[in-house]
């Protein structure tokens, strides 16, 4: 009887050669290798959970939830990522006694085909199958997912419940008075999970009060092929790389593949589309032959590389901002209080809400460093909170100011820095407004020797364009001399930054961005658009002529 290997790309099969020299030798010894082979692939078929193969990205989000409080799940292409988190969750759920675990999809649809989808795949095969008693209650069909998007697995007597993004966001009241995770607090203590999550943080601010009590954690997944939100943003901002692992598709870069972000005490897990020997790596590689490496970045690596909604798709905050260490291109950001800089300010007013502004250094060479943002995010908060759409955040809010009092404030954040302005610039519409003294704020200023420029009035369009000149660069290449950005932005600069990544100039849902955009905008367009220029004592010096005719 001829025997036939079921291909299989983790469990190698014998070769031609040697099915015919072992049928020849032992031909019960063939057939033994034979039964044990394909009993090993049928097991793991039918239940995956326990007969299952791992792969490698599993492991590293297993290891962040046992450190760390959140795990964001980034992958790449068919990298295995919705797989694996099911696989995680039903380990929690059929190991754990007493618990309650919630997870959240994008919509009801979603929830059924994907995530429960998943959730069953997963579910060991005993219970594939109606299964209801007085401590468990398991009802499943494909076109349906589990009956009232819940189930109790019998053995532990652990809750999973099903619900979507669009419930929270019609009633945030759908999570009060209940605890998610286990109360014995065991090893992979998961409370929730949050699949390809693009809201904001309001669900998982709610939830992280859902989990203190029994101190279990958070898994979140996001495929970033079409960029980044602002929510996975804040994972990415100030992340430090724990491990990375070499980049077949980027010449053998070193690429992340687990970083730890500080803010939320969370682990940001990459996982490659390489890994997963079931996803049709080949062909994804094929695919990718020739493609841009931000491209590769994202499908092959699941690297964010740039907002869902970036106006400057080459403003990234691992190149253009800068602190007092090396950043991934070894830059720190300079000394900007000596002769080689010209300084300026940039002010854009408001009525209801503070005066924004920011201060900026050139050098000879035309390079441009964001020194300074008033209100900063360290001090009064951020600007603009994400939501359904974006909104005011805390330190819009109005100190209470007066032109004399936004005087002396920029005077001390200048003495502080060691800077003397050369030219200052203001939004020239607001500040050609008249107050109650027929005095607009371009005299009002004066009066306390700040003398203000108008801003450049052209097109909003015109000046983005420029400034993406200003954050151009080859990203493909090395960064040196010849191929670098022109504008570099101190890392203390949070609300600007933010502003960089998200602004899209979608109207009122955009609005609180803009006042920022707008500050760097009018300091682009400074001198008729050729932007700031920088001068020496040499440049001021007067031609004086000797001699008669």
């Amino acid at each position: 009887m001829e025997l036939t290997f079921t291909p299989h790309p983790l469990i190698e099969a014998p070769t031609d050669e040697e099915i015919v020299l072992l049928g020849e030798s032992d031909p019960k010894a063939l057939q033994e290798l034979h039964r044990v082979r394909e009993g090993l692939i049928r097991a793991s078929q039918e239940d995956p959970l326990r007969q299952g193969f791992d792969l490698e990205g599993w492991g590293r989000i297993r290891r962040g939830l046992n450190e760390y409080n959140e795990v964001l799940a980034l992958g790449g292409n068919r990298s295995g990522k919705t797989t694996g988190c099911a696989k995680l969750v039903m380990e929690a759920v059929t190991n754990n006694p007493d618990g309650h675990i919630v997870c959240f999809s994008q919509n009801a649809d979603t929830s059924v085909k994907v995530q429960q989808a998943a959730i069953w795949e997963m579910m060991p095969k005993e219970f594939k199958k109606k299964t209801k008693s007085i401590e468990g209650y398991i009802n499943f069909s494909m076109q349906n997912g589990f009956t009232g998007s819940s189930f109790i697995f019998p053995d532990t007597r652990t809750r999973v419940d099903f619900k979507t993004y669009t419930q929270f966001s019609n009633n945030q009241t759908i999570l009060e008075g209940f605890e998610f995770g286990f109360k014995n607090n065991p090893e992979l203590n998961i409370g929730s999970w949050l699949d390809e999550y693009l809201g904001d943080a309001a669900l998982v601010n709610t939830l992280r009060f859902r989990l203190a009590t029994r101190n279990s954690k958070m898994l979140l997944g996001f495929t970033p092929i079409d960029g980044f939100t602002p929510f996975v943003a804040e994972y990415q901002k100030n992340a430090r790389t724990i491990s990375t692992k070499s980049a077949e598709l980027l010449r053998g870069e070193q690429v992340p593949v687990v970083q730890y972000a500080p803010s939320r005490d969370a682990a940001v897990v990459y996982l490659h589309s390489d890994e997963n020997p079931f996803g049709g790596y080949e062909r994804i590689k094929k695919d990718l032959i020739g493609r841009p490496d931000e491209e590769i970045m994202v499908r092959a690596y699941g690297i964010p590389v740039k907002s869902i909604t970036s106006l400057l798709p080459l403003f990234s905050t691992e190149v253009q901002v800068l602190g007092e260490e090396e950043n991934a291109v070894g830059m720190t950001f300079p000394d900007v209080s000596t002769d080689e800089y010209t300084h300026y300010q940039v002010v854009d007013p408001a009525g209801n809400r503070n005066f924004c502004a920011l201060w900026a250094a050139v050098n000879e060479l035309g390079e441009i460093y964001i020194t300074k943002e008033f209100p900063e995010r360290s001090q009064y908060g951020e600007w603009a909170l994400f939501g359904e759409k974006w909104k005011y955040g805390p330190a819009s809010k109005k100190i209470g100011y007066d032109v004399q009092g936004y005087c002396e404030l920029f005077a001390d954040i200048e003495d502080e820095l060691g800077i003397e302005v050369f030219e200052r610039i203001g939004d020239s519409r607001y500040f050609a407004r008249e107050n109650e003294n027929n005095l607009d704020l371009f005299a009002s200023f004066e009066e306390f020797d700040f003398h203000f420029v108008p801003s450049d009035g052209r097109q909003e369009q015109i000046g983005i364009q420029a400034l993406d000149e200003w954050f151009s660069y080859n990203p493909n290449n090395e960064l040196d001399a010849a191929n670098k950005p022109r504008c570099f932005i101190h890392d203390s600069c949070e609300n600007l930054i933010d502003s960089l990544i998200n602004y899209n100039a979608q109207g009122k849902s955009d609005e609180a961005l803009k006042d920022f955009f707008d500050l760097i905008r009018y300091l682009r367009m400074a001198n008729a658009g050729d932007g700031p220029i920088h001068y020496t004592d040499y440049d001021f010096q007067q031609v004086k002529s000797t001699g008669g005719y």
